[in-house]
Formats: C-alpha cells, sequence, structure tokens
C-alpha cells in the first residue's frame, strides 16, 4: 500500500518514530509527507485565500499561520493525488491504528473508487450519519457533514480535483464538511482505521484560543446568517443524498 501518507513535520522526530513503529506492526508501508509548516510565514499555496469570506461569513477574524500549513499540506496531498491519478489514504502522525488496520486500508482504497471521499475515523458526537453498504463486516455510511479535523481519510483523484477548484475561507476540515460547495460528500468506513488521536498537541496548528474581542461585533449579522445558510444547505444536500440512494 504506498498510496498511504503520514502528514509530519520533518522536525517531529518522535512522532514519527511513534507511527512508523505502529505501522511495521501492522505490516504497513507507508510514505512520510512533509507538511507545510506555517510558523515559517504564510504558504505560497495561501497567497489566493478568500480573507473577505473568512471575515464577514466564517470566523470572523484572520487565519492563524498555523491553520494555513494545515490547510496547504492537505492541499498539496490533494494535488498529489490528482498527479498519481490514484486513490491515497492521508493520515496525520498522532494517530493510533486499529487491531484490523491493514485490511481496513485495502478496502478504503478499493471502495474510495466509488464514495470519492471516506473518513477513516469516527464521526464527531451529534453529528447525523446513515448506513448506505454494508460489507459484512464493515460498514459504510453517508455524512451530513464531516467537521471534526482529518486525521485519517481516503480520497479519490475525483474528488480531489473538486476540493482544490475551490479559494480558501474554511478551516481545511470545514471545508471538506461544505459539500454544498463543492459537491463532494464525505462517508465513513467502519470500523475504523484510527482507534485513537490527540495524544500529542498538533504540531503543524497550534491549539486555537479564544477571545470575545477576536472578532468585531458588526461582522456579527453576515456571519449568522450564512451560518443559518450553511445549516439549510448541509440539510438539503443530505436528505438529497438519502433520497437519491434511497436510504432512510
Amino acid at each position: 500500500m504506498l498510496n498511504v501518507f503520514v502528514v509530519s513535520l520533518k522536525r517531529s522526530v518522535h512522532r514519527r518514530e511513534k507511527i512508523s513503529k505502529e505501522m511495521a506492526e501492522k505490516n504497513i508501508s507507508f510514505t512520510f509527507f512533509d507538511a507545510v509548516d506555517g510558523s515559517l510565514g504564510i504558504p505560497e499555496l495561501a497567497l489566493d485565500y478568500d480573507y473577505a469570506k473568512r471575515l464577514w461569513l466564517t470566523s470572523g477574524y484572520m487565519p492563524s499561520k498555523g491553520e494555513l500549513g494545515c490547510y496547504a499540506s492537505h492541499y498539496a496531498l490533494w494535488v498529489k493525488c490528482l498527479e498519481m491519478g490514484e486513490p491515497i489514504v492521508v493520515c496525520e502522525d498522532d494517530i493510533t491504528l486499529s487491531e484490523n488496520a491493514s485490511s481496513t486500508l485495502s478496502l478504503a482504497l478499493e471502495k474510495v473508487q466509488h464514495y470519492g471521499f471516506l473518513r477513516l475515523e469516527e464521526v464527531e458526537l451529534g453529528s447525523p450519519s446513515v448506513p448506505v453498504e454494508d460489507l459484512g463486516s464493515s460498514t459504510i455510511s453517508l455524512m451530513k457533514d464531516n467537521y471534526g479535523g482529518l486525521r485519517s481519510y481516503a480520497i479519490s483523484p475525483k474528488a480531489a480535483m473538486r476540493l482544490v477548484k475551490h479559494k480558501w475561507y474554511f478551516p481545511v476540515d470545514c471545508f471538506v464538511g461544505a459539500n454544498y460547495i463543492h459537491g463532494q460528500y464525505s462517508y465513513q468506513l467502519s470500523p475504523c482505521l484510527v482507534e485513537s488521536h490527540g495524544q500529542y498537541e498538533s504540531t503543524i496548528q497550534e491549539p486555537k484560543v479564544y477571545s470575545k474581542s477576536r472578532t468585531p461585533i458588526y461582522r456579527k449579522p453576515s456571519r449568522e446568517l450564512y451560518t443559518l445558510y450553511k445549516k439549510i444547505m448541509l440539510s438539503l444536500m443530505y436528505w438529497k443524498k438519502r433520497k437519491e440512494l434511497k436510504v432512510r
């Protein structure tokens, strides 16, 4: 499985040692993909970031360098997927693999050809999903959204093409979940590849620090309207796909 990439900063030696040991124990071949280090400055891939939409429609404040580096890293891997012309699996370097990781990876690379995007970690608590294919020992479910991290997923070239066409203005996981923008639905393969995650703090993206003073109050109306629009569109897309797939 040479189509497995682990996103990791070059300087994250301990993390690389840990994930290398995990992969070896599960007999999985993989390649480290050097993450874009946002601490070194704004990545070249982010030069066309849509800051107006970011400020007036989403968070209301400028993205951090770490967030840009995280987005640039995943974006670069989507481009890599297009260049290869084959599906790939992307993992972050702080995951713990499940017992059946090798067979899960093989299945993911097979099934993602049809579904486009397969989440290989647990769905966030409260995020709706519905089973669409029973594979006996595994299940593929349609997700209403895909917010809450991109620690492990499989993606096809067709899906990657849909994602790279758009300017950035969301955090990368929120963008992937926004199917009303790019048309790519998110699915989850269960049991998951990832048993657990988050043993370490993120090295690519610094921890979020929330402050009431960060977002000017005059941007609140446009942000709330867009949040409402987003919720409506996600619901419409979800029920449209469920009807198309004939699942309740």
